[in-house]
């Protein structure tokens, strides 16, 4: 048997297979996704900031490191920044004039607009200003431009992802309370002129969850646009009436839990995950 037909046959696939699943029980894939959360070493900071295990970082932001950095190495002399200024004069660029960058010309997508410009030709942008975008995008009630709600970071959830309203950030925590593994806007989907970004993604079942408060025209007729173009996916919806019973349910049992004037009353109840029943 040939070297390429050795590595290419089932009996060594399997052995890899087997001694790769060892290696992740053995836990020696773990630095891959493990995550580690430290004080930026700078004393007057002091801010936490996430990062992998085998990363050495030590400080929160490049500000930091160099303020320490600049203040262990002392202020340079005279002499030192006159020879910087004189190395640095006269300097181009060693692409300028070379290099051709690529442009094409698009058609702005606003169209009360119409403007042609050019882009580079890797670009995906379809609006000739922030203006024209919101004109388009601003104006639809899904789009995080347009949000109305009480959007931010909860720390409490996660330090780094941005809801976009308190039903975002309650299902999220619903979700903890169960044990149940979630992604906030895990994908965007292309439909056709439009886009479609769910609002969580639940691995251990496989299925894409919506929280709205209510389904207008426009998210209607896009709900099946998307089931039909993506057909083989799971996407579920959780409306003001599913919302409304599970911060019933629940919100006394999780803690920061965020609502706006409203008395809930405690309901005894099995502890299920609704979407097993």
């Amino acid at each position: 048997m040939s070297i390429a037909g050795f590595y290419s046959s089932r009996q060594y696939k399997e052995t890899q297979r087997s001694k790769t699943k060892a290696a992740w029980e053995r836990g020696s894939f773990d630095f891959l996704y493990k995550r580690n959360y430290r004080v930026c070493a700078r004393a007057e900071c002091g801010i936490k900031f996430e990062v992998s295990a085998s990363n050495p970082k030590k400080y929160c932001s490049s500000s930091c490191c160099a303020k320490v950095s600049n203040r262990a190495r002392g202020s340079l002399s005279v002499e030192t920044k006159k020879k910087i200024a004189v190395a640095m004069t006269g300097k181009h660029s060693l692409y300028k004039g070379v290099i051709k960058i690529p442009r094409v010309e698009v058609i702005c997508n606003n169209p009360a607009c119409g403007k042609r410009f050019s882009i580079e030709r890797w670009k995906t942008t379809k609006f000739c200003s922030i203006a024209c975008s919101m004109h388009v995008i601003g104006g639809r009630p899904t789009s995080p431009k347009a949000a109305r709600a009480k959007a931010g970071i909860r720390t409490d959830v996660s330090r780094t992802i941005y809801f976009y309203s308190r039903w975002e950030a309650n299902m999220a925590r619903l979700f903890n309370y169960f044990s149940i593994e979630w992604v906030h806007q895990p994908r965007t989907f292309i439909l056709g002129n439009h886009t479609y970004t769910p609002d969580f993604y639940l691995p251990q079942y496989d299925i894409y969850v919506e929280v709205k408060n209510f389904m207008n025209e426009y998210s209607a007729n896009r709900d099946l646009k998307f089931r039909s173009l993506f057909s083989n996916l799971k996407l579920e919806f959780i409306l003001k009436e599913d919302y409304v019973e599970l911060e019933r349910i629940f919100s006394a049992r999780i803690s920061n839990w965020e609502y706006k004037n409203s008395k809930f009353k405690f309901i005894e109840s099995g502890d299920e995950w609704p979407h097993n029943k």
